[in-house]
């Protein structure tokens, strides 16, 4: 997780009291909102399967416009072409395979900036990037939180039981195999990057790599923990209600393809 706040805050006089990092996790509600737009619209983009370096470039696009208010909250669904990412502080040690190694099985490394260390992204793997702003102060950790919820009762839907770990965030499967892994930004109150959470993903790719740094814990899918594959669009449909549920927000379906720089569709 990285918390990037470029915007000089206001004298401490007049600053909103900080967020109790104690308190437990509530979902957002109009007594206690999230994010600075309580109560509005959740705009759903599919995009399909898409390439990395583009898809982060469309986040950045997407995060300015919402800083602008040009744009209302929005997240994007998809899948990626194999790729290992590593967060701002990550050890690229974790990558265990080689440069030729990658090219033999068409994966790429990109540093990217979120926090976290190293992760896989591909196909079978459902990933949302919510581009979000968020109320000051900006409760950062409430957020890491709230993505952890929505992933926890969509993997409860297909009977699948996730929880949380301390000092280590996503969710996990008897506090031993990782489900759904977090890695966020937060620029100028606007979320980027998100969650991604392993539906049908072929586990051989976390054998390339010491997943999130992280040596005695192994991953998971649902597919894995159900014995049996799980339709792609029920797990990410799920997945969209449970932000929106949990954000306070009220869910719209938006494009389906790529979106452009402007946040409309392209041809």
């Amino acid at each position: 997780m990285l918390r990037d706040i470029s915007t000089p805050g206001q004298a401490a006089a007049s600053s909103p009291r900080r967020p109790d990092r104690n308190a437990p996790y509530r979902p957002a509600s109009d007594d206690d909102p999230l994010l600075h737009g309580h109560g509005g619209v959740l705009t759903v983009d599919r995009l399909g399967t898409v390439p990395y370096v583009p898809t982060w470039e469309l986040q950045d696009e997407l995060a300015e416009q919402r800083r602008g208010r040009r744009i209302g909250d929005r997240l994007l669904l998809l899948e990626h072409f194999p790729v290992y990412t590593l967060g701002r502080g990550g050890d690229e040690s974790n990558l265990l395979a080689s440069r030729e190694r990658l090219r033999e099985i068409g994966a790429e490394l990109v540093r990217i900036d979120r926090g976290g260390d190293i992760t896989f992204h591909g196909p079978g793997q459902i990933v949302a990037y919510p581009i979000l702003e968020l109320k000051d102060p900006l409760d950062l950790r409430r957020y890491v939180r709230t993505l952890e919820a929505a992933m926890i009762d969509t993997a409860a839907a297909v009977g699948v039981t996730g929880e949380r770990l301390d000092r280590y965030p996503g969710i996990w499967v008897d506090g031993e195999r990782k489900l759904g892994a977090i890695g966020v930004r937060v620029k100028r109150g606007v979320t980027t990057h998100g969650l991604a959470l392993n539906v049908n993903t072929e586990l051989r790719w976390f054998d390339e790599m010491i997943p999130c740094g992280i040596h005695d814990k192994g991953v998971t899918s649902l597919a894995l923990e159900l014995g049996n594959p799980v339709p792609m669009e029920k797990i990410e449909d799920e997945l969209a209600r449970q932000l929106a549920r949990h954000l306070g927000l009220r869910l719209t379906e938006g494009l389906v393809g790529v979106v452009g720089p402007g946040g409309g569709r392209e041809q």
